[in-house]
């Protein structure tokens, strides 16, 4: 029977995509370090390592390739995706974000040269503009992270170009339970868990005004597999609400959700300058056009998500050091 294969399936995306695919009973492979594998349950599994491919023949970092069930089609979800990371190693995210892919690329459609992909790029890779970001819209990161997702597109559509059936997808911001804590909306739900418990104190902040176009992150799996049928039809789309979000009122909102005297600090260690987006909001035209309606959030069920969440995780002992 053929498996949709999952790249970053042992990632905060790749979690939520899995639990989706066992809830309706669809198989699934994944291919990732061979650490991840045993906190995976119900799919295939065989190892890709997306840092090392990028320096070799990537059937030696695929070994088993052939050996896994025939793909239905391939979400790639893998990537150096925190803009912090990226920063502090430009070359790791160069090769996991793109060098990597395309040698995983080539030995998979020499295999399946029909086979669907969803390549997940970023949000990140558009100019920040005042309006809603079409998909023709000038392109300018202003990080690391969002200029090797761009280089990651091209290289996706060079693919398309040679006749794979391809569409890049470019998420903006998407949260909810489980995402790690180095990202804005955990960081801070972990970190007012904290001091909930500590019956208040200062929560150190960077720059608050940015906006964002936050979706929660299964209206993005669900559409995500949505498109995968539809891959090749159109070349990119945004996925993403259209609404955009200034990140203080988002804190301010978690904060309502916690109890004690919580008093919110700028701190000079977490402004990010140059490299944090004024703002980035998409456009859901394509999008809509080609599902028939844009996903929407519910921003008071995803905060009050995110409060349980961080008080549960605290209580398991999660560290907070990367919050």
């Amino acid at each position: 029977m053929k498996s949709i294969w999952l790249t970053g399936a042992d990632g905060f995306v790749g979690s939520w995509l899995r639990g989706e695919l066992n809830g309706a009973q669809s198989p699934w492979a994944a291919l990732g370090l061979p650490e991840t594998e045993a906190g995976l349950d119900g799919g295939v599994f065989t190892p890709l390592d997306l840092a090392a491919a990028a320096g070799r023949d990537v059937g030696e970092a695929v070994a088993a390739l052939k050996d896994l069930p025939e793909p239905s089609g391939l979400i790639h979800l893998a990537a150096l995706s925190s803009p912090p990371a990226c920063e502090a190693n430009p070359e790791l995210a160069q090769a996991i974000n793109v060098d990597g892919p395309a040698r995983f690329y080539e030995q998979l459609l020499e295999l399946w040269p029909q086979c669907p992909i969803v390549h997940v790029s970023s949000g990140h890779v558009y100019r920040p503009a005042a309006e809603p970001l079409r998909e023709d819209e000038p392109l300018e990161p202003v990080n690391v992270y969002g200029r090797t997702k761009l280089e990651g597109e091209a290289m996706a559509h060079g693919f398309r170009d040679r006749g794979a059936r391809l569409t890049v997808v470019r998420p903006f911001n998407h949260t909810g339970a489980g995402q790690l804590p180095n990202f804005a909306l955990p960081s801070f739900a972990m970190r007012l868990a904290k001091l909930e418990q500590a019956g208040g104190g200062e929560l150190e902040v960077g720059w608050l005004g940015g906006v964002r176009d936050f979706l929660h992150v299964r209206s993005v799996i669900s559409t995500y597999l949505s498109l995968l049928p539809k891959a090749g039809e159109v070349d990119l789309v945004n996925v993403c609400s259209g609404v955009g979000h200034v990140i203080g009122d988002l804190l301010d909102g978690l904060v309502s959700r916690f109890e004690g005297d919580i008093r919110i600090v700028q701190a000079e260690g977490r402004l990010r300058g140059a490299a944090d987006a004024d703002r980035l909001v998409g456009d859901t035209t394509r999008l809509a056009k080609l599902l028939g309606a844009a996903p929407v959030l519910d921003l008071d069920g995803l905060l009050d998500e995110l409060a349980v969440d961080a008080r549960a995780r605290l209580a398991s002992g999660e560290d907070l050091s990367q919050a």
